[in-house]
């Protein structure tokens, strides 16, 4: 009896000190330095899980990802890039997230910017939770716009125009800068959406060959065949502004700090502002989301890591381990983002920000698009004539 009794009280010793926690697997891209920082906090407040954090560099994490897949050996939470949730969600890689958000208080989508949250939807599923968002805006010489009768930032298509044309006049080599080395879709389509154009239609048909996007297709490259803006580039960004050869282009809010560390000569003669408007600002809508894999081992542990990484106070503490955007409309609250006007503008362009369409063929999609501008650019094809030949590339693509 007495030998029962002890075997009874080593268990329930065991039992209480919560002997073999229950681990989570969690894969965050690049550096994760954010996240990894998330899972000790985690930790700390949910003793009963370990968290196996793994940082896997951007370079070869679509390979190994879909390796996981294949093999069946997925990690329980992972940090996916908003063009890779359609390809991966769209072969049932993804738990469905619905169930959980439901009886969720923290993960709701009014609690998250439009745009982000959107970004986590194939097929109708909502297979992901924004994590980080990223966003353009325009970056602006205020003090040579001032000479060419500009006090504020081009507001409008028109003032765009116009101010580009005038800087260029008043001895700028250029007046702009839209080239990107690559994924130039990314500068070229907010002004799709500007005009009220998109790629396809609510029912999935291909709307490129329509007004709204023809009209934008014609308005973005003028400035290209009018040699107000380079064709290929013209060398270092930094460098460009900072000489005026071109006072006015698009980008994230990583540029902010990075204007301010390679430019100082410049402090002061340069601001952020909203993107110009024609029927709306739309920007450029980026970032990750944070996913459930369906081959998981501990669904209801990663949806609690999820829970937890998108609380408004450990989004602002990711934002200041890495600089990148939180997701969660309340963390834009904090003296910390609002203290930086610049920082404030990209949280105001969040309210009017679009990710491109969710289909797993959109990096096809995209490099179609990239093609067309080109052709279009050096006068090979015709705005209405390059839209029409995408129209039927997309249609092809998507077959």
């Amino acid at each position: 009896m007495r030998k029962t009794l002890v075997v009874l009280s080593v268990v329930m010793m065991l039992v209480s000190l919560n002997f073999g926690a229950t681990k989570i697997t969690v894969w965050g891209m690049g550096q994760g330095k954010s996240l990894e920082q998330l899972s000790k906090l985690f930790m700390e407040e949910y003793p009963e899980y370990e968290v196996d954090f793994q940082a896997i560099p951007w370079s070869n994490a679509y390979e190994k990802i879909l390796t996981s897949i294949a093999g069946r050996q997925v990690p329980d939470v992972a940090q996916m890039g908003t063009t890779w949730m359609a390809p991966f969600g769209s072969m049932g890689a993804f738990e469905d997230l619905a169930p959980y958000i439901e009886s969720s208080e923290v993960v709701k989508p009014e609690n998250f910017f439009e745009g982000a949250w959107e970004t986590g939807i194939v097929d109708g599923k909502q297979f992901g939770i924004p994590w980080h968002v990223d966003v353009r805006a325009m970056f602006y010489r205020t003090d040579l716009l001032a000479q060419v009768g500009y006090d504020h930032a081009p507001q409008t298509w028109d003032e765009l125009y116009d101010a580009v044309k005038k800087l260029h006049e008043n001895g700028s080599r250029y007046g702009i800068a839209l080239y990107q080395p690559q994924d130039n879709y990314q500068t070229f389509f907010p002004f799709v959406w500007q005009n009220g154009g998109d790629i396809l239609d609510s029912q999935g048909n291909v709307t490129v060959d329509q007004h709204e996007f023809v009209e934008a297709l014609e308005y973005y490259t003028r400035f290209f065949t009018e040699g107000l803006t380079p064709i290929s580039g013209s060398g270092n960004i930094f460098q460009d502004f900072a000489s005026g050869d071109t006072p006015i282009y698009f980008s994230g809010p990583w540029m902010i700090n990075m204007t301010r560390d390679q430019t100082p000569q410049i402090d002061g003669k340069w601001d952020v502002a909203l993107m110009p408007e024609k029927k709306s600002r739309t920007s450029f809508m980026g970032g990750s989301d944070l996913v459930i894999f369906r081959d998981s081992k501990n669904k209801e542990g990663a949806w609690k890591f999820i829970e937890f990484a998108s609380r408004p106070e450990n989004q602002l503490l990711a934002y200041q381990i890495t600089n990148e955007l939180p997701a969660a409309r309340q963390a834009w609250e904090d003296p910390l983002l609002q203290a930086d006007p610049m920082i404030a503008t990209f949280g105001e362009q969040l309210n009017d920000a679009k990710a491109p369409v969710n289909v797993p063929e959109f990096h096809e999609i995209a490099a179609a698009i990239d093609r067309m501008v080109q052709e279009v650019i050096y006068g090979r094809k015709t705005p209405e004539q390059a839209a029409q030949d995408l129209k039927k590339e997309i249609e092809k693509i998507l077959k």
